[in-house]
This record gives C-alpha cells, structure tokens and sequence, in this order.
C-alpha cells in the first residue's frame, strides 16, 4: 500500500515571488497500518530566473528512503537531475540544474508546485511520524539554496538565496484533520466591524493565495495577505488602520480572495 502526502517543503516568498524561504506545511495525515511506501512530495515556489537547487536533507529512524522521482514536476525542465542517497546516515542530497551543455538554456520561470517526490519505505510499524529536516554538508558544500541568475548594470549576476527552512514532520498515524474539497470563502466576521475583521477560508490545494480589499470605486485599499498557503481551514485579518497610524474611512468595502484560476469577491462593511 502506498500512501501520498503533501508535506511540501515550499519556497514562498513573504511577497508573492519576491524572494525563497522553505515553509514546511504537512497537510494530510495516514495511517500507518499495512503501510509499505509513503510518498512525500516537494513543492517549490521560487521568482524569476532560478538556475540551479542545492537540496541536503535528513530524515528521521524508521524508515528507508527508496528513491527521488521527478517525473510529472517541474523538474522536468532541468537538465540535470542529481540524486545521493545515503540510507545509513540518513540523508539525501538533490540537485538540480537548468543547463547542461553549452548552449544557453532560459532559467526556471516564477512559479511554485512540486519539484521532487520523496518516496519512502516504512520499516518500523511503531513508527508514527517522519521527520525531514536541512543540514550543512562540507568537503563538498552543500547547503540549502537557491541560484538566481540575475542582470544589473554591471552585467549578469548570480545570486544565492539560503530559505529559512528548520524541518517538517509528516504524520503517520491518527486521523488528522480532514482537507477541505472545494474552494470556499466565508463572509467576513464581524461584519459591520471596527476596525479590524477576520476573513476565512477554504483551500483544498496548497499554494499562492491573495486578499486583497477594494472600495466601492473598484480602487484597491489594501493587500491582506499575498503569498503561499497551506491547504485547510485559514483565516486572515484585515485592520482597517494603515501604517502610518492613520486609518480608511466608514463604508462599504470588498474583499477577494484568489487562488489559481478561483476568485471569490464579498462585501463588508466598516463602522466607526
């Protein structure tokens, strides 16, 4: 029996693609009997022109690590696909790079899904969880980045990036909380509300999310949230003050949450 979980190791940026860090969000939990494989797989989001990924990862006892798969991710683009795998100590190390031969290969558009797939091999049945986690590799270096290439007015650059990544753990056992199937958004609460509300949401698939608030012209007033989120149950709070110390005034507003193709747009209201 093979069990599939999303317990992305993300790069998402705090604005929408500006900049990597890794948010581990496990997003569905299994049980562990009778299980034989447990696929985790990686999901990335990364801005314009990523050239290459240095991956160093360990895992927690209990497991073994069978394989690392690319097919249908979007490693797909890389010519390289590098893999170590090292069972004995616990780690593995993946990189990947855009361009093998000579001939300039464009890099990795902005974007986020899966870029690996982890598929592990569950060898103790007490084992509950697993457990994966950076580390630092010397003599060869090996570190959790990202390489951008990059072009100013000195000419072609390349940048590294080092995510803000401190581990995951992935449940096996108990039932866990169930994911949402469809895209939904409530309607904010309190509503009328002063001068700060909660707006919750719905969302089956992990990825880029934005909240954004607009007045009664169609001019947006602010942004709530732009940036990755984790599938389930999630609320964001839009305060009605800006930052300056000063705050927008009594009316009717709207707020729209976007994920993928999906919007969804209701209106709300500001007393003072």
């Amino acid at each position: 029996m093979t069990i599939t979980l999303f317990a992305a190791l993300l790069v998402a940026p705090a604005v929408a693609l500006a900049g990597s860090k890794f948010a581990p969000v496990p997003s569905a939990t299994a049980s562990n009997d009778n299980v034989a494989e447990v696929v985790v797989p990686l999901e990335i989001t990364n801005r314009d022109g990523l050239m290459a990924l240095d991956i160093p990862l360990t895992f927690s006892e209990g497991v073994t690590l069978k394989e690392v798969t690319f097919a249908d991710t979007r490693a797909d683009y890389f010519d390289l696909q590098l893999t170590n795998i090292n069972n004995q100590e616990r780690q593995v190390l993946i990189g990947l790079v855009t361009q093998a031969g000579p001939e300039r290969k464009p890099e990795l558009e902005a974007g986020s899904g899966p870029i690996a797939n982890l598929v592990f091999e569950v060898t103790d049945p007490t084992v509950e969880s697993i457990t994966i986690e950076p580390f630092v590799m010397e003599n060869p270096n090996h570190e959790l980045q990202f390489i951008y290439r990059d072009e100013n007015y000195d000419g072609v650059t390349h940048t590294q990036e080092f995510p803000d990544f401190t581990g995951i753990t992935v449940a096996l056992s108990g039932t866990g909380p169930e994911l949402p199937t469809t895209f939904a958004v409530e309607q904010n609460y309190p509503n009328p509300f002063n001068p700060s509300t909660t707006i919750a949401m719905a969302i089956p698939t992990a990825g880029n999310v934005s909240v954004e608030v607009f007045n009664v012209l169609g001019q947006k007033v602010a942004t709530v949230f732009d940036g990755f989120m984790p599938a389930g149950e999630q609320t964001v709070t839009w305060d009605g003050r800006n930052e300056n110390g000063g705050s927008v005034s009594s009316g009717i507003y709207f707020y729209r949450v976007q994920t993928g193709n999906e919007s969804v747009t209701k209106k709300m209201m500001l007393l003072k």
